[in-house]
């Protein structure tokens, strides 16, 4: 394929905007990069209470980050994370654009970095195990006599 010439790449970008990189991923990420990610946190982490602590946790680690809202969420649930972000001198951005989900799985708060720290993991379920575990309920283990009944 030929190469553009600038006249022509500079026509394309001023009709169909200057082309992104790695559009999904930035959607995804409420904006920005993986590899930028801290913390990941769904939209039913997010309106979970319980999850407050690990936030505090990580923002407090990493005090020059910044957290990535998505603005689809409900403002009472948003406004822990709000307040807390203020309290501790982290900027903040809200994203409502219709490109970002609506769903508990899409992601709902993301704290990144202004360059690259390729951190692993990232997901809150991962990061911080311990709670997680505490938020779901242990289900007792049924004996084999219990299943042949359906008890």
């Amino acid at each position: 394929m030929a190469e553009k010439s600038q006249m022509e790449q500079h026509l394309q970008n001023s009709v169909y905007g200057t082309p992104k990189i790695n559009p999904d991923e930035q959607r995804h990420y409420l904006g920005t990069f993986r590899e930028r990610v801290s913390l990941a946190m769904t939209i039913g982490e997010v309106t979970d209470r319980q999850n407050l602590d690990d936030f505090i946790t990580e923002i407090s680690a990493h005090p020059d980050y910044q957290v990535i809202l998505n603005g689809h969420i409900d403002q009472a649930d948003l406004s822990p994370y709000l307040k807390l972000a203020g309290q501790h001198n982290l900027k903040f951005t809200i994203k409502q654009d219709t490109i970002y989900g609506v769903n508990d799985s899409d992601l709902g708060l993301v704290v990144a970095s202004d360059t690259a720290i390729n951190q692993n993991p990232i997901s809150l379920a991962k990061k911080y195990p311990s709670t997680s575990q505490k938020a779901a309920p242990a289900t007792p283990k049924k004996n084999w006599f219990d299943k042949l009944l359906g008890h």
